[in-house]
């Protein structure tokens, strides 16, 4: 790959991996608030999240040097913090379920939006958090990673450690299964990832 081929973030990555602190702050900067963000879908224990997104900054730092740029250094950090926040939470037992059945808590919507919609999209929000909340849980993360954080199928796919095919699958079961319990809420996922982002 030709350096005027890179993003900027693969820019940036390969500054880190010759020692850019600034790089690094960057990539912190950027990323903190999205991981933080999915790791609460995970836990709401605080404190291991930020311990898991700073462990994941060190170790970055840490062995920059043998890493490999990556096609996707969004994904690529959205993976690694997944893997590191769930060796945490089953090392520490109160939460060993994670490794095997992890627990995608509920979806929940940033101030922001909730000031920017009026009472009819609160109502419709809730209709939506109760549609969601019966979906299975890697049903619940595949439409949380495409509709909350606009990742495509195959980012997707990385992320969670399975094939686009799968990913497809469960977001096509998942919207017909809103589909079934909630017509509005597809027309709303719909409008929300080509109107609000």
């Amino acid at each position: 790959m030709e350096n005027n081929e890179l993003s900027e973030d693969q820019g940036r990555w390969l500054a880190l991996q010759t020692g850019d602190k600034e790089a690094l702050a960057y990539f912190f900067n950027t990323f903190m608030g999205s991981l933080y963000n999915y790791g609460l879908k995970f836990t709401q224990d605080e404190d291991v999240i930020e311990d898991t997104i700073q462990d994941l900054f060190i170790r970055l730092w840490d062995t920059r040097k043998r890493l490999s740029l990556p096609a996707s250094v969004r994904n690529y950090l959205f993976k690694a913090f997944r893997n590191l926040l769930f060796r945490k939470l089953s090392r520490a037992e109160k939460t060993s379920r994670y490794a095997s059945q992890y627990i995608f808590l509920d979806i929940e919507y940033s101030a922001e939006t909730n000031h920017i919609n009026a009472e009819l999209q609160i109502a419709r929000d809730k209709r939506l958090e109760t549609a969601l909340q019966k979906l299975p849980v890697r049903q619940k993360e595949a439409i949380y990673l495409r509709f909350y954080e606009n990742a495509s199928y195959e980012e997707i796919a990385q992320i969670m450690g399975t094939t686009v095919k799968a990913c497809y699958k469960n977001v096509f079961r998942a919207l017909s299964c809103l589909r079934e319990t909630l017509i509005t809420v597809i027309t709303y996922l719909f409008f929300r990832l080509f109107f609000l982002n």
